[in-house]
């Protein structure tokens, strides 16, 4: 599995940089948005037919709870098919669109999302979208980032696929409060 190491240095590097921190990245109330870059990863039966893709997100935060927090999340996905002599196999082109709960131990935190995936193109159809994984915010002078690592699940009314999908973002508080409580590096 080419991934593990990977998967191994950067849970490495999160653990790491929560050693870091004291409390949630926001106090509560709260609203936050980012834009993010993605790596996705493509699982058993994908891998077989897919490339390594990129993806664009844009995610909505709020911080609604002591630890707790409420996303939406939407962007775009590509991944380029392989090529093949007998098959041919159409590239990924997909629009995510998910909700979700993040619970925050300090600035390190787990998080569940359910929603749809929209595929454009040739393969125009949609199924359901679920991912669980964890990540986490820090401050470097005044910006914020935030690192995450999911697996997430489709499933068409064809068939079942899953990616890992890292994401690195740049945040910003729509309503930022004065006690931000994310560790500086």
């Amino acid at each position: 599995m080419r991934t593990m190491p990977l998967t191994t240095l950067i849970v490495s590097a999160l653990i790491f940089l929560n050693s870091r921190c004291d409390a949630q990245a926001y106090p509560v109330k709260t609203f936050s948005g980012s834009v993010g870059a993605e790596a996705l990863f493509a699982e058993s039966k994908l891998a077989a037919t897919h490339k390594t893709g990129a993806g664009v997100t844009l995610k909505g935060e709020y911080v609604f709870g002591g630890h707790v927090s409420a996303t939406v999340n939407t962007g775009y996905y590509f991944m380029p098919a392989k090529a093949t002599e007998n098959i041919k196999t159409a590239d990924i082109s997909a629009i995510p669109v998910k909700a979700g709960i993040r619970y925050y131990l300090g600035s390190f935190y787990g998080a569940g999302e359910v929603g749809g995936i929209f595929f454009v193109g040739n393969n125009s159809r949609g199924g359901l979208l679920y991912s669980f994984g964890m990540g986490d915010k820090f401050r470097v002078g005044r910006n914020v980032f935030d690192i995450g690592l999911r697996h997430e699940g489709w499933s068409t009314s064809e068939n079942s696929r899953g990616i890992i999908g890292l994401r690195v973002a740049y945040e910003f508080a729509l309503n930022e409060k004065k006690d931000s409580r994310i560790p500086e590096l």
